[in-house]
């Protein structure tokens, strides 16, 4: 117990003078800092604190004197709710409650008394509902971050109407199944959003002011008609559902840097229409990596060519003349042969050209020539027909109940025939019996 006080008056000793203080890890509880700590502490002129990794269930300004902060951060704590209520006005800029157990921010909580408040990070908590005045006096507001929330649907489509000056909006992983349009229909500053790891399916119209889009993990697969010309980078990893991209779909993205596809395993084409060459102009960065592409088309080349990094490992490369033409490529050293089995594991760069061949795909040789045999089937078998047909009908024999044949030729209709063919016939039966 004493060696315990003893530490703790060192801690205590060590910020009395000081604007910035630190206890973050300390295992204290709010009845440690507001009953005994803030004793010795002079709080009125600390400008940032640090509480973070403690156990405080709760944090109430009134019970301190927070004139000058600044900053200040409770995340990874047990706080299920914290208010400012006590003064009418805070200085205060920056505000971490993540990693908390928050389920509802209370309106005595991000009211009209911390106007000044630029960075709000709400993070890993239990808000299952942002409505239209959680956040409405937070005007200056820049940055915000409800990412890892179960919140779903229950954003209310006013609710970021009054953030103005945000420019910094993460909602990654908050279960959400779309987001309507007017959730940014104000944020005209807004520079980078994270919509990653949500259920969307489909693009919402976004602020042409983006320069970072971040959509991985997400279920979107059509990417035509994106708008956003100031689009520096584009994030588009461990997409389950993206099997083809063609890149004539991005031409929008004038000044996009920055374009990722990692580890989107069901990626097995990439394409580019070779009429439109202006695609992507200032491309800084490709990546392909961990994906499920097995070659790569021969209209892609020039793109390649003119993107200074380019990251292609780890995918399921079919090694066969079709990849000839990478040979002179700066890739050339990062693709390793999955296919066909004796080229597996090596090195393309490592491959003789005269090596890479092609073999035909049975899965779609077979039916070419199932297709190709049934038609000569039905060609013989109508040629068969037509040649039986075109024999004369005085040329066909018939046999009769006891074997005999009876045969027509040259039978020309006339009464005096008939007559003949008749007597004929008789005198034929009487010689029988």
């Amino acid at each position: 117990m004493w060696f315990r006080s003893l530490v703790f008056f060192i801690v205590i000793a060590s910020y009395v003078s000081a604007t910035m203080i630190d206890l973050s890890f300390k295992k204290l509880k709010k009845e440690d800092f507001f009953v005994r700590m803030q004793t010795q502490i002079s709080l009125q002129k600390v400008t940032d604190l640090n509480l973070r990794g403690n156990e405080f269930d709760s944090f109430l300004d009134c019970s301190t004197n927070l004139e000058t902060l600044r900053t200040l951060d409770l995340s990874q704590n047990h706080l299920q709710r914290f208010f400012f209520l006590c003064k009418d006005e805070y200085n205060l800029q920056m505000l971490n409650v993540s990693h908390n157990k928050l389920e509802y921010i209370d309106d005595n909580a991000l009211n009209d008394r911390i106007p000044k408040l630029k960075i709000l990070d709400l993070s890993f908590n239990k808000l299952t509902i942002v409505n239209e005045t959680m956040l409405q006096h937070l005007t200056i507001l820049e940055y915000l971050s409800l990412s890892h929330n179960p919140i779903g649907d229950g954003i209310h489509e006013n609710a970021f109407w009054t953030l103005k000056a945000l420019r910094h909006l993460d909602l990654k992983n908050i279960s959400a199944p779309y987001f309507s349009p007017e959730f940014f229909k104000t944020l005209q500053n807004l520079s980078v959003l994270d919509l990653s790891w949500n259920p969307i399916s489909a693009i919402p119209l976004l602020p042409i002011s983006l320069q970072e889009l971040d959509l991985s993990g997400t279920q979107v697969i059509n990417l035509e008609n994106l708008y956003l010309p100031q689009l520096r980078e584009l994030r588009l990893n461990h997409m389950p559902n993206l099997t083809s991209l063609t890149l004539n779909d991005l031409e929008n993205l004038t000044n996009l840097e920055v374009l990722s596809m990692i580890g989107c395993k069901r990626l097995i084409q990439l394409s580019f229409n070779l009429q439109n060459n202006v695609v992507l102009p200032r491309l800084q960065r490709f990546s392909i990596k961990d994906s499920g592409l097995e070659t790569l088309g021969t209209e892609l080349h020039s793109l390649l060519q003119r993107t200074p990094v380019v990251e292609v490992a780890n995918n399921p490369w079919n090694c066969d003349c079709k990849l000839q033409w990478i040979g002179h490529l700066r890739i050339l050293r990062d693709i390793r042969c999955h296919t066909p089995d004796r080229h597996r594991a090596k090195l393309l760069a490592e491959i003789p050209s005269y090596e890479l061949q092609c073999e035909y795909d049975s899965p779609i040789i077979y039916p070419i020539l199932w297709t190709g045999l049934s038609i000569l089937i039905v060609a013989l078998i109508v040629a068969t027909v037509l040649v039986l047909l075109k024999r004369p009908i005085s040329q066909w024999s018939f046999k009769r109940r006891n074997g005999d044949t009876v045969t027509y030729k040259n039978v020309v209709e006339s009464n005096n025939d008939l007559v003949r063919i008749l007597a004929v016939s008789e005198t034929h039966e009487r010689n029988e019996e």
